[in-house]
């Protein structure tokens, strides 16, 4: 919002003040200036002149030479516009001057001197009038300077504002601040409110909902004639970037500027009935705006109408065809106040946004309402002359708006780390607005309506104190804490070591979002449910909180496929969501994944190309669970899932309890999503994983007494598990067996049809003693045994 400093100070003795303090006091204060623009000296050395000749220029037809009157001198100007008349005053840029991005100087044009330009209002930035140059009133002052003869000798600050502040989003709001900064004192407008208010009842106002529009307020102004918009009003409009239209609508801006409250006038005379309907919009209505453009109403929308249909859309736009025009004789003048989200969903929908539903969607002061439609007629008067105006016609259920707040002296010092005495926070509390009481440590503050929606309670009150105060009056003092060293939890130790373990295996890390969509659940058919949706959605490809991230982590896959990347090992650290028949039962668990697609390893000099495999993905969950929890307890355990391939997949168990699932994504998955090669997954719940890690580093001796080993081969049938047969032969031996690794499974000739013959090297050592042949015969034989009875299994000789 952008305010002009000879405006403030209409509303407050501040001549003592420069620009520069008044920016810093506002700034300081937390009500931040963008930027400052000193239109006086970027009109430097523009002079209002008057042209006293006119004559052809000799070498151009389309130039003219003029001598100009600026009131020192006459001046030999060329130009090339032809919109002037002999006597027309106009606005001169001298040598030096900045007219834009051009710096004036004495040149020769075709061959003839010219000592300075005549301006347009587009060169000067002050319209978009390029067709000819800027004509001013006859009764300009030859020789002042342009910018003191229109107005423009001021400072236009732009300033960023809060939402939770509508209060400040006027002239009179910024003064209302420097006041409370400053001392100075305020010279608000007063008007006596209990008269011409609702005198009669030609017009009627009638609200089908308060609740959308709590007040709504007008006056009738007849008999107007077109008259000329002040300069100081057109100055001032055009410093805040307001187009410029007529007198009655740069009015209605320049009264929003000031007091923050919209206005919107309506030609009384394409009215069709003497009285206006505040009601939301029937299905399918369709308006035509101020824009001429034709819009499209829906029943949440609220609009204002006659007894034919919408003449504005409420807080937004006004109607095309009851807008002000050259010819309006009478009007209507709106003042409300509307429900600040309800003209917020509006203005989103329609994709239209204004400077007043700008201000309404921060729920603006219903009490403001009859002052703006009076300092209206009070400066419609002062510009146009005397007018018959009507009585103000309002509606108005006059809700309660009230609210004492108690503050604590006592709160005020431990919140701010600084005493300040009852009687100054009293005081600032009062040259913002609010009326108080001190009884002891205790003031009672009586918020205003217009601070009503961002005053709610103690905390906010000192916030108040701490900014008119002034920041740069507390004192300084170091935080008083205990010194504690910081460290990472077992948790975030563990989980860095897995990720730097990852990426030193070559696998990189993404990063999704956490969220997939309907379609991506039911093609990866993942169950069980329910799943959780969300209220309010980005798009229908974020709709669900992702119960698995083998989605996020295909659909890696298949971008970076399409991107030409087509060797991929990554892996995730992320969350999932669970829902279930309760709140209670909603689950958000910590999960790792890992996904590998592609060729692992190039076709190079000492062998040939490979693609990754199940087996990958098995040795780096087995690497992960040995080293921080030990690979005895590991057990993966066949389980189908309809999005795994059925021969390739199952659940992975660390001491007894389930942590995950691996597997070969389903090529029915896969296909559908034009990926042409296998990709090998796994997951683990990392709280879980975690929760189990207690291994610890022992120091063991290296053993001096050699090691034997032994290879049996053995016949059982294929649906034998190798990893049954494993933790069988650990169960059977003793602990003199160390290590035992399967290095051959073969099915053939010479083998039972049904059955498969397995290969297992055992390595037997002691550590205090050499192991004997007997001894080790006697472990071998012992296993065999074992593995004959659970399995049937045949030594293969």
């Amino acid at each position: 919002m952008k305010v002009t400093i000879n405006w403030l100070k209409e509303f407050l003795d501040i001549d003592e003040l420069d620009v520069d303090e008044i920016i810093g006091l506002l700034t300081m204060s937390g009500t931040e200036v963008k930027s400052a623009v000193d239109y006086k000296k970027r009109f430097d050395n523009i002079l209002i002149g008057q042209i006293k000749e006119v004559a052809p220029h000799p070498d151009a037809d389309k130039l003219t030479l003029c001598s100009v009157d600026v009131g020192t001198d006459v001046l030999s100007i060329v130009c090339g516009a032809s919109n002037f008349n002999v006597s027309d005053r106009v606005a001169v840029a001298l040598e030096g001057a900045l007219v834009g991005e051009l710096k004036i100087k004495k040149s020769k044009i075709r061959g003839q001197y010219s000592e300075g330009m005549m301006c347009s209002g587009k060169e000067l930035g002050i319209s978009s009038d390029a067709d000819g140059i800027m004509i001013l009133d006859e009764n300009a002052c030859i020789g002042n300077t342009f910018a003191e003869e229109l107005a423009f000798d001021d400072v236009a600050i732009e300033i960023e504002l809060t939402p939770n502040r509508p209060d400040c989003f006027s002239v009179m709001g910024i003064a209302r601040e420097i006041s409370a900064l400053t001392g100075a004192a305020l010279k608000i407008p007063s008007y006596d409110f209990s008269k011409d208010i609702n005198t009669d009842s030609s017009f009627a106002i009638e609200i089908k909902d308060y609740g959308l529009c709590p007040r709504y307020s007008a006056a009738i102004f007849s008999d107007y004639s077109l008259k000329k918009t002040p300069d100081i009003i057109k100055a001032r409009l055009t410093m805040c970037d307001v187009r410029l239209v007529d007198l009655i609508v740069d009015l209605t801006n320049y009264v929003m500027i000031e007091c923050g409250q919209p206005l919107h006038a309506f030609d009384k005379d394409l009215l069709a009935s003497d009285k206006i309907i505040v009601r939301t919009g029937l299905d399918k209505e369709k308006i035509k705006t101020i824009d001429s453009s034709v819009r499209e109403i829906d029943e949440d929308m609220l609009v204002i109408s006659d007894i034919n249909g919408p003449v504005a859309i409420a807080g937004v736009m006004g109607g095309k065809e009851t807008e002000i025009n050259k010819d309006t004789k009478n009007f209507l003048l709106e003042s409300a106040n509307f429900n600040g989200p309800s003209i917020m969903r509006t203005s989103k929908k329609l994709g239209l946004r204004s400077e007043a539903s700008n201000r309404f969607e921060k729920k603006l002061d219903p009490l403001s309402t009859v002052f703006a439609i009076k300092r209206f007629k009070e400066l419609f008067e002062s510009s146009a002359g005397s007018h018959k105006v009507s009585t103000i016609y309002d509606s108005y259920l006059y809700p309660q708006r009230e609210r004492f707040i108690e503050l604590r002296i006592s709160k005020v010092e431990q919140i701010l780390g600084q005493r300040i005495e009852p009687c100054d926070v009293s005081a600032i509390l009062k040259r913002l607005g609010i009326d108080n009481e001190i009884k002891g440590d205790l003031i009672t503050a009586k918020i205003p309506s217009f601070r009503y929606e961002d005053l709610e309670r103690e905390i906010d009150l000192i916030e108040e104190i701490a900014r008119i105060y002034g920041f740069e009056r507390f004192s300084p003092e170091p935080l008083s804490i205990r010194s504690r060293v910081g460290g990472l939890s077992k948790k975030q130790k563990i989980l860095r070591a897995i990720k730097s373990d990852l990426a030193g295996f070559g696998l990189f890390e993404v990063i999704n979002y956490s969220f997939i969509s309907k379609s991506q659940i039911d093609g990866f058919k993942i169950k069980p449910g329910p799943f959780i949706r969300l209220l309010n959605p980005l798009n229908e490809d974020f709709e669900y909180l992702r119960p698995s991230l083998i989605p996020s982590m295909v659909k890696n896959i298949q971008v970076n496929i399409n991107h030409g990347n087509k060797d991929i090992a990554i892996f995730e650290v992320s969350k999932t969501f669970k829902s279930g028949a309760s709140v209670e039962d909603f689950k958000e668990n910590n999960m790792l994944a890992v996904m590998l697609s592609g060729q692992k390893d190039d076709k190079n000099w000492y062998g040939p190309e490979r693609n990754f495999d199940f087996f990958d993905s098995k040795a780096l969950l087995e690497f992960v669970i040995d080293k921080y929890c030990g690979l005895k307890y590991l057990r993966i355990k066949q389980k189908e899932y309809d999005h795994f391939n059925p021969s390739i997949s199952a659940d992975i168990y660390l001491k007894d309890e389930l942590i995950g699932m691996m597997g070969m994504i389903h090529p029915i998955i896969l296909n559908d999503m034009d990926i042409k090669q296998d990709a090998f997954y796994f997951e683990i719940d990392l709280d879980k994983f975690i929760g189990a890690c207690d291994k610890k580093k022992e120091f063991k001796k290296i053993p001096i007494y050699p090691s034997m080993e032994m290879d049996m081969a053995i016949v059982v049938d294929e649906e034998v598990r190798t990893s049954q047969v494993i933790e069988e032969i650990k169960k059977s031996a003793d602990a003199n067996l160390k290590d035992v690794r399967l290095f051959d499974i073969y099915k053939g000739k010479q083998i039972e049809e049904g059955k498969k013959s397995m290969a297992f090297s055992l390595v037997f050592q002691n550590s205090q003693r050499t192991l004997t042949d007997i001894e080790a015969d006697l472990i071998f034989n012992k296993i065999l045994e074992k593995l004959t009875k659970r399995f049937n299994a045949i030594l293969r000789k």
